[in-house]
């Protein structure tokens, strides 16, 4: 079974003439193909051929291929016919351009079968192989498979050619590698010289070095031992001058020590009797401003405890007429304490709602003349609440939204908004 290698239109480069390096066999690719008398669409058709039929062709020109039809010369569109090649060597390199020098991208065997629509330019021919471009060299292709004799004739000729070329390879290659590997040998000989000079050099710079070293060290150790010596002298002297004056500072140090201790002392007591008269002031200070505390948070409670009585008294009072629905302006607050009141540290709403412990409650402030307090209620865009809060600012239909987070607070800001009484 032959290989089927590429697919394509074929047409063969010239320069004004049509030259065939290899000859193809061409194949009809169309269902019919006209043959025409000229090669214009216009022309009269001669005959008809059809898909598979082979065709004899002299050479091509601008799309149209002049073909011998039973002697007589006519033309077809070479757009609907392949050239079939059939590969003669042994091995065929398959390149991925039209030079020898050119990446192999496989090999083609004898008996594989090319087919092709591209042009053969300069000796080769374009085809497509695994999805690439790609070239083979026309002197090893033919419109006929080869037979066994034909082939063993062939694959002498190719060994020779891949033979000579290998040769030509191998020379350019020493020429390239002989000048490099002298020139190699130059610089490692070279630098095997400067190295063993360089250690010469160095042998003798250290030796130098060494001796210098030495002679100076010698006169060092001298001047040190005097050194030590004379050092050891002034010790001496300078140990019984300071073991004297120790004796006279011990002694002056010890008058000096009681004399302190004995004002520490006195100091001491003042200190401690001053603390017990001060400690006594604080607790009648702290005793009086706890009970002034206590008395101002119980005025608060009162008085919050009576606005919660008053606003649930109104709240009761007005319960009866209170609408059912109604549209409200509704601002957003929280439970800061610099935005409310608070008592005992807590803020309260006016029903006594801890929104210190519950920030998140579901509590509306509303005008008591319009909303009860404690009504359920239903706020559009909130939810349901609680009327749970008052406040100076809220008169007729307002109404202040509480919002756990002052990004919350700020994303509600003041809407105009419907209010259910449940």
């Amino acid at each position: 079974m032959k290989k089927i290698i590429g697919a394509a239109t074929a047409t063969v480069f010239g320069m004004g003439a049509f030259t065939t390096v290899a000859t193809a066999e061409t194949i009809v690719t169309a269902d019919v193909l006209n043959v025409r008398e000229k090669p214009t669409t216009e022309s009269k058709v001669v005959k008809k051929v059809t898909e598979g039929e082979k065709l004899k062709v002299i050479h091509t020109e601008e799309g149209w291929s002049k073909i011998d039809l039973n002697g007589k010369e006519v033309f077809v569109s070479a757009e609907f016919t392949k050239d079939v090649y059939y590969v003669t060597a042994n091995l065929l390199n398959v390149r991925s351009d039209a030079s020898t020098e050119s990446e192999i991208l496989g090999r083609l065997k004898t008996n594989d079968v090319i087919e092709s629509t591209h042009q053969v330019k300069d000796g080769w021919l374009q085809f497509e192989y695994k999805g690439k471009t790609a070239y083979v060299n026309v002197s090893f292709l033919s419109s006929t498979a080869p037979v066994e004799k034909k082939a063993e004739e062939k694959t002498k000729q190719v060994a020779k050619v891949q033979k000579t070329v290998k040769a030509k390879e191998e020379a350019k290659t020493q020429k390239v590698t002989k000048p490099k590997e002298e020139v190699k040998v130059q610089e490692v000989t070279k630098a095997k010289e400067e190295a063993k000079v360089q250690e010469v050099t160095k042998a003798k710079e250290e030796t130098k070095v060494q001796e210098v070293v030495k002679s100076k060290e010698e006169v060092k150790v001298q001047e040190v031992a005097k050194a030590k010596e004379d050092v050891k002298a002034q010790e001496e002297a300078k140990a019984k001058e300071e073991a004297e004056a120790r004796e006279i500072a011990k002694a002056k140090e010890e008058e000096k020590a009681q004399e302190i201790a004995k004002a520490k002392e006195e100091e001491k007591a003042q200190e401690i009797a001053k603390a017990k008269e001060e400690e006594k002031a604080q607790e009648i200070a702290k005793a009086k401003e706890e009970a002034k505390a206590r008395e101002i948070a119980k005025a608060k409670e009162e008085e919050k405890a009576r606005e919660i009585a008053k606003a649930r008294e109104e709240s009761k009072n007005n319960i009866q007429s209170a609408k059912r629905e109604l549209t409200v302006v509704a601002t957003a607050y929280t439970a800061d304490p610099s935005e409310n009141g608070t008592y005992g540290g807590r803020v309260l709403t006016a029903m006594g709602h801890d929104l210190t412990a519950n920030p998140n409650m579901r509590i509306i402030a509303v005008d008591p003349k319009v909303i009860p307090l404690g009504s359920k209620v239903w706020v559009e865009g909130y939810g349901e609440a609680i009327a749970g809060d008052t406040g100076s600012a809220i008169k007729g239909n307002r109404i202040d939204v509480l919002m756990g987070s002052k990004s919350k607070a700020m994303n509600w800001g003041r809407q105009t908004v419907k209010v259910k009484i449940l």
